[in-house]
């Protein structure tokens, strides 16, 4: 489980910025429900939510830990690809002329098989500046650390890192080296990043092909889903090989004279005919007669033919009952957008109260319905807001003081009446008026 992330020089984030998964201990609204799972004395969050204004670094802040993520995953990879020679797609804060020239810094803790990590790295455009792996039993200590090139290890609680401080290059991190050689706490902890699920809820892409393929092999998983979209009034699901080219070559072939243009086709057809086919989802709903007798079922083309809030949500049913199933980190950009708010909420509450396996979800909204002391706690709300000099600012409800914020506030009127900051808004003016119509119609 996440307890903690922080990142430095990153994107829109200038300073050290921190999103903890820790519940306040002081707070006592649904701990039942809300409370993942107790490590010693700390009590973890099953979800986040983030608040802000459009460009203030909600999307920023997920794509940092889509970043971390990737670096480790495929750090050691990348670098044979490349012949040793890679650059990282780093993004340094660009809005102040001395952060081009320092470091980014990443680092996460979590938990793993009861045992706390503390692992992170500091990297420039084309090297690894720094790199550091910390466990938690009875106290915190270092498994290895690393300055540049120079590694030091842990003998004793690290021993699948001797020998191979030597091996790594400038540009891979030492852990992704060790995962690659099969070296057990190292393959563990990058399994644990490769259960980072990240969706963006704008559009279907990334998460379209998972869910569609859960649905052809999973029958719990297509016996679930068929039950929870039962209110949208589809009697059924299915799905369907179609030709990735909707071009008819055939009957182009038979309209053309010209020999070197029908080789052409013929030659495209061949290229055709071995691409792997694309499924298509099908749904089912009910046809009646004259007398709203049932009579049959109508197939649509799922993409076609059914809303866009109805493919959004079956698309993002796959990954969230992965989440919940396996206990994964599931993090969504966008995740009210095209859902009725009523939908989202209803998608919230499920996860805070039907979560046995200490999934996490973090997700950046704007639907202000969804910022209400019934589904969340005020540890669990989160704002972005940019700071004068254009930097991304992180802040928590949890952190306001009770004279601001109390368990019975109002947080959605507070927040729409600025108490917290992190609001969009523009002015509106005599000068807007003027610019749009002119001085005269303006008057």
């Amino acid at each position: 489980m996440l307890i903690e992330f922080n990142i430095e020089n990153f994107l829109s984030f200038k300073d050290l910025t921190t999103l903890s998964m820790v519940g306040a201990k002081s707070f006592k609204e649904h701990q039942e429900s809300h409370i993942s799972e107790r490590y010693k004395n700390i009590s973890l969050l099953k979800s986040a939510i983030i608040y802000g204004n459009n460009a203030s670094g909600k999307s920023n802040l997920l794509e940092a830990m889509g970043f971390m993520k990737s670096t480790i995953i495929n750090s050691f990879r990348d670098a044979l690809m490349e012949n040793g020679e890679r650059s990282f797609p780093l993004e340094k804060f660009a809005l102040n002329t001395g952060t081009e020239k320092e470091t980014s810094y990443f680092e996460i803790s979590f938990i793993y098989n009861e045992t706390k990590y503390r692992y992170g790295f500091e990297i420039d455009y084309d090297k690894i500046v720094a790199e550091w792996l910390f466990h938690t039993t009875s106290k915190e200590v270092y498994l290895f650390k690393r300055d540049h090139q120079k590694i030091e290890i842990n003998k004793s609680s690290f021993k699948e890192g001797l020998g191979k401080e030597e091996d790594v290059k400038d540009n891979v991190l030492f852990l992704s080296l060790l995962a690659t050689l099969g070296k057990e706490t190292s393959t563990n902890i990058v399994e644990w990043f490769k259960n980072f699920k990240f969706v963006n809820g704008i559009h279907d892409r990334g998460h379209k092909r998972f869910t569609i393929d859960k649905l052809k092999s999973d029958k719990q998983f297509y016996n679930w889903v068929l039950h929870f979209i039962k209110y949208l009034e589809i009697s059924n699901l299915s799905t369907t090989e179609e030709d990735v080219n909707d071009i008819d070559l055939e009957n182009l072939k038979t309209k053309e004279k010209d020999e070197e243009l029908i080789n052409l086709l013929t030659s495209i057809q061949k290229i055709q005919s071995k691409q792997p086919k694309r499924d298509q989802l099908i749904t089912y709903h009910r046809q009646y007669d004259k007398n709203n007798v049932l009579v049959d079922t109508v197939p649509f083309n799922f993409d076609k033919q059914e809303s866009e809030g109805t493919k959004k949500l079956l698309y993002l049913l796959g990954p969230w009952y992965d989440a919940l199933k396996n206990g994964k980190v599931l993090i969504i950009d966008e995740l009210d957008s095209r859902l009725h708010s009523h939908l989202t909420l209803r998608l919230i509450d499920f996860f805070h109260k039907f979560n046995k396996n200490n999934a996490q979800l973090i997700c950046a909204v704007h639907d202000i319905s969804l910022l209400n002391k019934e589904t969340f706690r005020r540890d669990q709300i989160w704002f972005v807001e940019k700071n004068q000099f254009g930097a991304s600012e992180l802040f928590s409800l949890g952190n306001f003081k009770t004279d601001k914020v109390r368990n019975k506030s109002a947080f959605d009127k507070n927040y729409l009446e600025g108490k917290y900051g992190a609001i969009p808004y523009f002015d509106i003016d005599e000068k807007l008026t003027q610019l749009l119509y002119g001085k005269r119609q303006a008057e």
